[in-house]
């Protein structure tokens, strides 16, 4: 749990489109998702203006960026910790920087804005092959 002044990229994982279980691999240039869960603390909740969520999803084997993606969201202060799960839609075109065989992850992160200040997080996912 972060403090209550941070904001914290919980977990991120691969996940079959339209799916919610992790994946082990994907089909080469198949859709796919990636589901991004955050926490910002309950005193920085109080004065947040906006998030914005960035993934990159690198392939390993060749030393590649696959995809980027950004959501950039408006937030309502709340005297509460805020919780949410975001989810990233890859579309096929991922192909061209990778190949069957090849591991891929998907790095994130995540900046909350609250007027002046503001907070980031970052994580990575566990491993998954291209099949």
């Amino acid at each position: 749990m972060p403090s209550q002044n941070d904001a914290s990229v919980k977990l991120i994982y691969a996940v079959d489109e339209n799916q919610f279980f992790a994946v082990d691999d994907v089909a080469l240039d198949a859709p796919f998702d990636v589901i991004m869960n955050v926490e910002i603390g309950e005193e920085l909740n109080r004065h947040v203006t906006r998030s914005t969520a960035r993934i990159g999803i690198r392939n390993l084997t060749q030393s590649k960026t696959v995809a980027t993606l950004q959501q950039t969201d408006t937030l309502n202060p709340a005297a509460a910790p805020f919780l949410a799960e975001l989810r990233f839609s890859v579309a096929p075109g991922w192909g061209v920087n990778a190949a069957a065989g090849d591991v891929l992850q998907v790095v994130a992160s995540y900046k909350v804005e609250a007027g002046v200040d503001s907070d980031v997080s970052y994580s990575e996912s566990q491993r998954f092959i291209v099949s």
